[in-house]
C-alpha cells in the first residue's frame, strides 16, 4: 500500500476530536477569515508534518527534552489566556483582524504550536521511521490532517452564531490550561 494513503488515513484518525478541531472552530468563528484561517492551518500542518517526517529526531537533538517542554507548557497556557482573552464581551466588543495577513499568521503560528509534539505529529514521525520515502509520509499526513480539520473552519464560521460561544472559547481555555500546567508540572517532576 502507498505510504501517503497509510499516512493519510491514520493521522486523519489520530486528529479525530483534537484540540486543532477545537481551535479551528472557535478561530473561525471569532476572525470571521475563513480563508485566511483555512492557508495558515494548512501551510501549519503541512511544516509540522514536514518537521516529524524528515527533521524529528534532529529537532530532537537541538534542543533539550526539558527546555522543549518548558516552551509548550508556557504557549499552552498563553494560549489559554488569549482564548479567555475576550470572554465575557459582547460580540460586538470582540476585536477582529481586519488584514487577511493578520489572521493567516495568527491561524499560522497557533496551528504550529498547537501541533508540536502532538499525536498526529509523532504519529507521523512514527510513520516516517517504518515506510519510506519520507516525503510521501508527510505529504499522506499532511493531506490527512488539513482535510479532517477544515470542515472544522466551515463549522466555526457558518454556525458562530448558533454555537455557545463564551461556552465554546472557556473549554478551549480549559483544555489549554490545563495541557499548559500538565506539561509544566511534568517538567517539574523530571
Amino acid at each position: 500500500m502507498d505510504p501517503i494513503l497509510i499516512a493519510l488515513v491514520v493521522v486523519a484518525i489520530a486528529e479525530l476530536g483534537d484540540k486543532t478541531q477545537l481551535v479551528a472552530i472557535v478561530l473561525a468563528g471569532r476572525l470571521r477569515r475563513p480563508l485566511a484561517i483555512a492557508a495558515g492551518m494548512a501551510v501549519a500542518l503541512a511544516t509540522m508534518h514536514g518537521l516529524a517526517a524528515f527533521g524529528g529526531r534532529w529537532l530532537d537533538q537541538l534542543l533539550p527534552d526539558r527546555l522543549l517542554g518548558w516552551i509548550i507548557g508556557i504557549g499552552f497556557c498563553l494560549m489559554a489566556l488569549w482564548m479567555l482573552r475576550s470572554d465575557g464581551h459582547s460580540r460586538a466588543d470582540v476585536p477582529r483582524p481586519t488584514r487577511q495577513g493578520q489572521v493567516f499568521l495568527t491561524a499560522l503560528f497557533t496551528f504550529m504550536m498547537l501541533e508540536f509534539g502532538d499525536k498526529s505529529q509523532l504519529t507521523t514521525l512514527g510513520l516516517a521511521a517504518v515506510l519510506e520515502p519520507a516525503w510521501k509520509v508527510g505529504l499522506g499526513a499532511a493531506l490527512g490532517s488539513i482535510l479532517i480539520n477544515l470542515p472544522m473552519i466551515w463549522v466555526g464560521y457558518r454556525l458562530q452564531n448558533y454555537l455557545p460561544q463564551r461556552l465554546i472559547q472557556r473549554l478551549a481555555a480549559t483544555v489549554f490550561a490545563l495541557l499548559g500546567m500538565t506539561v509544566l508540572v511534568l517538567q517539574i517532576l523530571n
